[in-house]
């Protein structure tokens, strides 16, 4: 947990020096992938750097892994990391994050295009996914943990022409509030787990607004 924290705060101390705009000041579009829609939002913090902002309805990959049993730790093969859901189950979510599109200017040199913030990015974002609104195609009782995850992730946008793009993402979250309580005061926690989100998207994304 720590390491995430660590990281993020780099990312948004990094952001501070400031140059010449290269990411767009905002962006409004509207994602769809296998597992989920998405709107979203971006907007310019300096050259490189953007503030994301993203709702949706999605279904991820919740792993919980067991690290304490009966008061002895156990290891990740002795505990077999359980899946939480071994079917797809859809939840909404909510996420605010910064992306650093690191590679820009190297594309720019290239003269490849890096109009809507097309390029490689590395990205830090807090994902919450609230207790309701949960759906399963199974025919199974659904009892949703949602939860806050702190997500790391890399991944890259290209254009397919002004207003459609496809994206790539991958990264892994953890759960905050499991990690900072002992199980007794969240009832979709078993004391001495830890929850982790697995995030793996393919997107075909459509930018809305002037063209300018």
């Amino acid at each position: 947990m720590k390491r995430f924290s660590i990281i993020l705060l780099i990312f948004l101390l990094y952001s501070i020096n400031t140059k010449a705009q290269i990411v767009d000041e905002s962006i409004n579009g509207i994602q769809i992938g296998a597992l989920g829609i998405w709107w979203n939002n971006e907007t310019g913090l300096n050259k490189n750097w953007a503030f994301r902002t993203e709702f949706g309805y999605e279904a991820p990959l919740f792993i919980q892994v067991k690290t304490i049993t009966n008061g002895s730790i156990v290891s990740f093969e002795e505990s077999q990391a359980p899946l939480l859901y071994q079917y797809p189950l859809f939840l909404p979510v909510g996420s605010l994050g910064v992306r650093w599109y690191y590679n820009s200017r190297k594309r720019q040199g290239n003269s490849k295009n890096t109009f809507h913030n097309s390029g490689d990015f590395a990205s830090g974002a807090f994902r919450y996914y609230p207790r309701f609104l949960a759906y399963s195609p199974k025919d199974v009782d659904i009892n949703a943990d949602g939860g806050l995850f702190l997500t790391l992730a890399w991944g890259m946008r290209r254009n397919i022409n002004y207003r459609w793009n496809f994206e790539f993402k991958t990264g892994l979250g953890l759960d905050i509030f499991n990690f900072f309580s002992d199980g007794s005061n969240f009832e979709y926690n078993a004391k001495g787990s830890d929850n982790y989100l697995f995030n793996f998207t393919l997107r075909i994304g459509y930018k809305y607004g002037m063209i300018k």
